[in-house]
């Protein structure tokens, strides 16, 4: 049986493993991203994950990476979350190290990949996916099909505005979605509602003790319930997929937002709303599920 390893670059965490043709976790291994200290160090530590992992078994490796992914010649054409990305052939840059073909891909789109194998979109064909992280990814598939647009950018939900002339984004852009429903809006939130920075775990998990917290998670509700009926409205798609890290906090907001979603969107109806069932674990199988797919086509 083929094997493979895939990764998956995350906002603090890169996350890695062998998988069988079946998606099946043989081996896995996690290391901080380094992403503040720019391209060498994240590169470096792609390498030490691929490294603690057996890579020999491997056919080839597949990586996840945030930005606008050129996935046929493995370059990050821009990345605004990790110092140095925009630019980068990262698969030349991998392959330097190992005697093996590497497949790069947008993270949102490997999770996608992953949920609609394997996944909560197996009995789907027109599913619209978010991954809600540090920041907030979003990937398209529709009729066999990911939407990938004319300069690599189709699919960034994250940038899509949300409140016009807004939040200041990485992007560049103002009042983007990813301003609002991420993990880095939550804390971004809470520092503007206290002037005390804490990350988006800590504030979860304190929402019963401290009203910046419930006032910070109440307002993320509102503001995701607004942005799936926009995603509804615009793909129409059978099923929307959450996935990401706040995912693992659900039961702090999933009803509210369900709730919430259900008063403002005018057919909510039609679309199902779903939780990614691997959550961390999809990016790493859906890098795998490219390089299983690619490997017999490079």
């Amino acid at each position: 049986m083929r094997k493979v390893i895939g990764i998956d670059l995350g906002g603090t965490k890169i996350s890695g493993a062998l998988l069988d043709e079946n998606g099946n976790i043989l081996s896995s291994a996690k290391v901080d991203t380094g992403a503040e200290e720019g391209r060498e160090v994240v590169i470096g530590n792609i390498v030490k994950l691929i490294k603690k992992l057996p890579y020999e078994k491997a056919r080839a490796i597949g990586i996840g990476t945030p930005g606008f992914i050129d996935s046929d010649k493995g370059i990050v054409t821009f990345a605004g979350n990790i110092k140095g990305w925009s630019g980068l052939n990262l698969k030349k840059e991998i392959e330097k190290y190992f005697d093996l073909p590497v497949f790069i891909e947008n993270d949102a789109n490997i999770a996608l990949i992953c949920e609609q194998w394997i996944g909560s979109g197996k009995a789907y064909d027109d599913i619209v996916m978010i991954t809600l992280g540090t920041g907030l990814g979003g990937a398209v598939y529709s009729q066999g099909k990911l939407l990938r647009g004319s300069n690599f950018q189709g699919a960034e939900l994250g940038h899509m505005i949300l409140y016009p002339n807004g939040n200041q984004c990485t992007c560049g852009q103002k009042g983007c979605a990813e301003c609002y429903c991420s993990g880095s809006a939550i804390g971004n939130e809470y520092e503007k509602l206290t002037g005390i920075k804490k990350t988006s775990e800590n504030i979860l998990s304190s929402i019963d003790k401290d009203k910046a917290s419930k006032k910070v998670l109440d307002q993320f509700v509102i503001n995701l319930s607004y942005y799936l009926t926009s995603l509804r409205n615009i793909f129409d798609p059978q099923v929307i997929i959450i996935g990401g890290g706040l995912i693992n906090a659900k039961d702090l907001w999933w009803e509210g937002m369900l709730e919430n979603f259900k008063k403002v969107c005018h057919n909510f109806e039609t679309v199902d709303i779903l939780a990614a069932k691997y959550l961390n674990d999809a990016g790493m199988i859906g890098a795998g599920k490219i390089a299983l797919e690619r490997v017999n086509n490079d």
